[in-house]
């Protein structure tokens, strides 16, 4: 869906109107008999940009199970970085962008949903299941251009497996991975680690050296609950900062 105002959509490059999105997804929840999930942009650059997303009221009166809210994030080798470097798309300052995450969060927990991962809102138990496995580091099947793979050794090694990103060439080629990468235990035991960080769960301090959960708890970038290490929200905003120190102390 990715917005509801059709400013941020024309930025956006999408082709359905305002109204079409909701409408959309009011068919699907009307169909029922499987759990319906939506996807959002934050932080557009437009006229209104900083603002409280006007999707929230809409569409958490609905029954929708479950949210996907994704930063705006500009690659250069693409049309939106093509348009940053001639000034014609001016970015979100950073100021403006973590209001606007914060308070994303506060309206949509008031609301009634778990913000369990970094990106990641759902009403209670319907979490996403597929994606849950990227973040705890367990074996997932990747099928289709470009898809990834993940396969466990007993020894705690594994092997990650990309499909060709070429529709050609992964059709003259099914099931033949472009490219394999083997892991050794120690480094998917950091990831293992900075990724269960990116969730509210956290991870087992076992997983982590005290030197890091004492830079966690010293930084209110997480806090113990027991046995585990989870983020807080000033956490998730650096999530990058806490991946880094993790996988420079393992």
């Amino acid at each position: 869906m990715q917005s509801l105002q059709q400013d941020e959509l024309v930025v956006l490059g999408r082709d359905h109107r305002f109204g079409d999105g909701i409408a959309a997804l009011e068919r699907v929840l009307a169909t029922g008999g499987f759990r319906t999930s939506c996807d959002f942009i934050l932080g557009t650059p437009t006229k209104g940009a900083g603002a409280l997303p006007a999707w929230i009221g809409p569409v958490t009166a609905t029954a929708v199970d479950h949210l996907s809210v994704y930063e705006l994030t500009i690659e250069d080798r693409t049309a939106f970085g093509a348009r940053v470097r001639t000034g014609r798309l001016v970015p979100l300052d950073e100021e403006t962008l973590t209001d606007l995450y914060v308070g994303t969060h506060d309206a949509l927990t008031a609301a009634g949903f778990e913000h369990y991962e970094i990106s990641s809102y759902a009403r209670p138990g319907k979490r996403a299941v597929h994606n849950s496995l990227y973040w705890q580091g367990a074996p997932f099947l990747g099928l289709g251009v470009g898809a990834a793979s993940l396969w466990l050794a007993p020894d705690g090694s594994g092997e990650r497996a990309t499909n060709p990103r070429r529709a050609a060439e992964y059709m003259a080629a099914p099931g033949v991975a472009a490219e394999r990468t083997v892991i050794d235990a120690a480094e998917m035991a950091a990831d293992r680690a900075w990724l269960g960080m990116r969730t509210s769960d956290g991870v087992a301090e076992r997983l982590l050296t005290p030197e890091v959960v004492r830079f966690l708890l010293d930084e209110g970038l997480a806090e113990r609950r027991g046995d585990r290490i989870c983020p807080t929200l000033r956490g998730f905003l650096m999530a990058d900062r806490i991946a880094a120190r993790i996988v420079q102390a393992l």
